[in-house]
């Protein structure tokens, strides 16, 4: 899955240019690129230490288990991600100005056209683990739905849409609930293409601070069908349609902050 998140130069280059937001969503305001739960949420979540940290973690889903290894220091990302594909160990390797490939130990040729399949497939992995620092990227709009109850809880959801043509699935939507008092993101939900495609409905649980960033766990539930929308999740939506797919555990977290000047 391919994810429509920004690296650091990327955003950078784009907040440079003049973007119009996607249109308005049924049932919200105009879309924003700043939204104040959500710029709690990153603070509650860790704040400037997304953007200053060393970072080494664990990360297994049904999929298998990947190490990942993000470095952020303002503008400058470093991305190294390990694990399995295709009945190989691969990893990528990706910077602001370099991504290389290793296949099973082996170095191997970046092909012409395999650049954003590599840099997609290790975003794939790096982005959940850190939600929701990406949320303000450039490119990325809110767009404010209101209280919804789930479970007895009032929950704040969010709705992110992305400028057109600022990442290889620009397309896609995603839903994102907060608790209102602490703006701690609670679940996320989003689309995906495929044969067939449909949707996937993450709850986040057990939940710990190291180095003070928050990390969580989360149980993954999906529904299949090219015909199905993010807006259809509801709490009867996942009772009665969404089966569990997988849990995604983290663990062997290591988290640096980089030293100031």
């Amino acid at each position: 899955m391919r994810l429509p998140v920004l690296p650091a130069a990327l955003a950078a280059a784009l907040a440079a240019v003049t973007v119009s937001p996607p249109a308005a969503v049924a049932g919200a305001g105009e879309p924003v690129a700043r939204l104040d739960i959500v710029d709690r949420a990153i603070e509650h979540h860790g704040g400037e230490l997304y953007r200053a940290s060393d970072t080494r973690l664990r990360l297994c889903s049904g999929s298998g288990c990947y190490r990942i290894a993000a470095r952020v220091d303002g503008g400058l990302f470093d991305y190294r991600v390990s694990g399995p594909y295709r009945g190989t160990e691969r990893t990528v390797h990706w910077s602001n100005d370099s991504l290389t490939l290793w296949r099973d130990g082996e170095p191997m040729a970046v092909l012409e056209g395999a650049e954003q399949p590599l840099r997609d497939w290790a975003m794939a992995r790096v982005y959940f683990p850190f939600l929701p620092y990406r949320l303000n990227d450039p490119g990325v709009w809110k767009h404010d739905l209101g209280e919804e109850t789930w479970d007895g809880r009032t929950l704040r959801k969010v709705k992110v849409t992305f400028v057109p043509g600022s990442s290889s699935d620009a397309d896609d939507q995603y839903l994102y609930w907060f608790d209102p008092e602490t703006a701690r993101l609670e679940q996320f939900a989003y689309s995906f293409a495929g044969s067939p495609g449909g949707l996937r409905f993450r709850r986040l649980e057990n939940y710990r601070r190291v180095g003070g960033l928050l990390f969580a766990d989360q149980l993954n539930l999906g529904a299949a069908g090219d015909e199905l929308v993010v807006d259809q999740i509801s709490p009867g939506f996942v009772r009665d349609r969404m089966r569990p797919v997988s849990e995604v555990r983290l663990d062997e977290i290591v988290v640096e902050p980089l030293a100031g000047d």
